[in-house]
């Protein structure tokens, strides 16, 4: 029988709501459609830049007032339909009063098709009434990688759009089963990059909703391939010429209205989390260590396996915390400071 940590005596109602601001909302809903590992690369990248953010289901979504939490809300990659079956009429609503009233939304492959008025995929269409961006998604693009495969992809950037002033003219991306941006007749948005090896069609777009923002990419810049950073393992063997999370660092400056600084000046940004915390050993087997800089308190740390279920909540002592009740396999720690919360992959060995 599997064992159960006898501190686990935990029931919130919204589990993965917490009654505070954040500037993301990441939704996951217990990894059904949506993609985890492009979940976890993006609080990665989010975690590297300093931003706050915090995990959303769709009954949080459909239940809570989003603009009084959260500045953007990001979907990921995975299935567009049960984002779809899941968010209801009234969360539908919540998305969008959101972002009309200054908030902004990201989504990356399932997560742009569902902002749009219709996918064609593989020749069926779906009607999604979220309907940010006037127009449809069609995909997937086997002229880039014959789904469900994935490969590299080569972008042109369109370098007269603000958030692409500080990047260069060609971006390789992983592209893994999106779809390209066709907007109706008279549909206003700036196309950001174009998909090379498909005519030059649209692969990243943004446009105004209202008093907010809206960001759609069809490629994965949130996939590290062949660095550990975003810790996934996802497309490793591949490499993308440098790193696709200094576009991200822009696009999310222009996300939140904020201005828009140069990540290549920033080798390290002075504000990422990795330099207040470090967990180690990781892998590990047992004991995990916590290493936080003074001005820093631990209020608590939990701990969420590959279904985004919480199977741990306990605050450390003497900054260390004793895994043994937990089976082998990998999960999701989350530390939270009186200040900061930060997100990482845990495996734990044998």
């Amino acid at each position: 029988m599997k064992k159960i940590c006898t501190f686990l005596l935990l029931f919130i109602v919204n589990s993965s709501f917490a009654q505070e601001q954040y500037d993301f909302a990441i939704y996951h809903d217990n990894n059904i459609g949506a993609w985890e590992d492009g979940i976890v690369a993006f609080e990665q990248f989010l975690n590297w830049k300093g931003v706050s953010h915090n995990r959303v289901t769709a009954q949080d979504i459909n239940t809570i007032t989003l603009k009084d939490f959260y500045r953007a809300i990001y979907f990921p990659g995975g299935d567009a339909d049960y984002y779809n079956a899941d968010i209801n009429s009234t969360g539908i609503q919540n998305i969008q009063e959101m972002i009309a009233d200054g908030g902004a939304y990201i989504g990356i492959c399932a997560g742009a098709e569902f902002a749009c008025d219709k996918l064609v995929w593989q020749g069926v269409t779906y009607n999604y009434p979220l309907n940010l961006f006037q127009g449809e998604a069609i995909g997937p693009i086997d002229d880039l990688a014959v789904w469900p495969s994935y490969a590299m992809t080569t972008l042109t950037m369109n370098l007269g759009n603000e958030i692409n002033q500080f990047g260069s003219e060609n971006e390789d991306m992983l592209y893994w089963g999106g779809s390209i941006f066709n907007p109706y007749t008279n549909t206003e948005f700036d196309t950001i990059a174009t998909f090379d090896g498909f005519y030059d069609r649209p692969a990243i777009i943004n446009f105004s909703y209202g008093n907010g923002r809206v960001l759609l990419i069809s490629p994965h810049p949130e996939i590290e391939e062949n660095s550990d950073r975003d810790s996934t393992n996802v497309a490793q063997e591949l490499d993308d010429n440098g790193s696709d999370w200094n576009f991200l660092w822009t696009a999310t400056d222009w996300l939140l209205g904020d201005t828009i600084s140069n990540p290549n000046n920033l080798s390290t940004p002075s504000h990422s989390y990795n330099q207040y915390i470090q967990i180690y050993p990781n892998p590990t087997n047992k004991i995990l260590n916590i290493a936080i800089n003074s001005g820093h308190k631990i209020e608590k740390v939990a701990i969420y396996n590959q279904i985004g279920q919480n199977v741990l909540v306990k605050k450390p002592k003497n900054n260390t915390i004793n895994l043994s009740c937990l089976q082998k396999g990998i999960y999701i720690i989350e530390v939270i400071t009186n200040s900061i919360k930060i997100r990482e992959k845990l495996i734990i060995e044998d």
